[in-house]
């Protein structure tokens, strides 16, 4: 007996193997600073427990519709259409179990065997990784240290084949956390637009940034600013 072939084509996370080590190490009584999974230092708030008990209590705790709960996407739609500047339908919005759901679906929706998806690096670990199993061809393609990595049209074309279906970038960035702005955003695009190639836009990290700039949405070609409403709802 033996695995599918997609066990085999993928490598465990990283990110997991360090986190499961510094809990090992904690656990034996080491002072450890765990670096490795991305997720803030406080617990859930008050008022997100309490909602969460109330739902139960009220018995909302059956299947929702596929696409979320209604109520839901109407507000994750109003809260991208004041970031955006204009009003987005709400029956646009797709709630996930997670951002790793949402990248899921969206690499087996649009990719392949035999489509090549650029990611910009350093990335996530899991991009490459939900690339390969949707069949695809992972290409990282890394911009210049002296940006913070974020990546130009120019970077982009250097690596560009007629196989090219697709990007994925971060911003703010994991794991450099360099953010990029309107016009850069706009200028890759822009690029992808005029090559036929999808954009895939992570943006999960908006809301925990240690500055002012949280980045801006990637203006989207189909009039829909791809985003993640990550940690925030």
């Amino acid at each position: 007996m033996s695995f599918s072939a997609n066990v085999e084509k993928i490598k465990p996370s990283a990110t997991m193997a360090v986190s499961a080590l510094a809990k090992r190490l904690r656990a034996e009584g080491r002072d450890v600073v765990d670096l490795s999974a991305g997720e803030p230092d406080f617990e859930t708030p008050g008022f997100i427990s309490d909602a969460a008990i109330d739902g139960i209590h009220k018995g909302r705790t059956r299947y929702t519709p596929p696409a979320g709960m209604p109520e839901l996407r109407r507000a994750i739609a109003r809260a991208l259409s004041e970031r955006a500047g204009r009003d987005l339908d709400w029956e646009g919005v797709v709630v996930t179990s997670g951002a790793k759901q949402a990248l899921f679906n969206a690499n087996f929706c649009l990719f392949g065997p035999g489509d090549e998806v650029l990611i910009g690096a350093p990335y996530w670990t899991s991009y490459p990784e939900i690339v390969t199993l949707a069949r695809a061809t992972p290409v990282p393609v890394m911009g210049s240290e002296v940006r913070d990595f974020r990546l130009t049209p120019d970077d982009l074309e250097r690596v560009w084949t007629p196989k090219t279906r697709g990007l994925i970038y971060s911003s703010p960035s994991n794991p450099t956390g360099s953010v990029y702005s309107q016009d850069e955003l706009r200028s890759m695009i822009e690029w992808a637009h005029e090559r036929d190639v999808w954009v895939i836009a992570d943006e999960i990290y908006r809301c925990i940034s240690f500055g002012d700039d949280q980045g801006t949405p990637a203006p989207g070609i189909l009039e829909l600013p791809p985003g993640s409403l990550g940690p925030k709802f």
